[in-house]
């Protein structure tokens, strides 16, 4: 067994705030319909950039609850 770091929210939740975050933006080129057709890493990717999860050391991204470890 060993210990991962994995998200706490779905794709569905990451989804529903790029779409949120995209309509607050009023954003001509992130309609809902854009991510049709798109995989996961993609909303992912997306999503870790509209929260910039990349400022954030892997402790600040388990601590602001981001990601939780999970004993596989």
């Amino acid at each position: 067994m060993k210990v991962n770091k994995v998200w706490t929210k779905s794709p569905q939740e990451m989804l529903d705030y790029l779409i949120q975050v995209d309509k607050e933006m009023r954003s001509d080129e992130c309609k809902p319909s854009f991510y049709i057709g798109k995989d996961i890493a993609y909303i992912r990717e997306v999503y870790k950039q509209y929260v910039g999860l990349e400022s954030l050391t892997e402790d600040e991204q388990i601590e602001n609850g981001y990601y939780r470890l999970e004993i596989e």
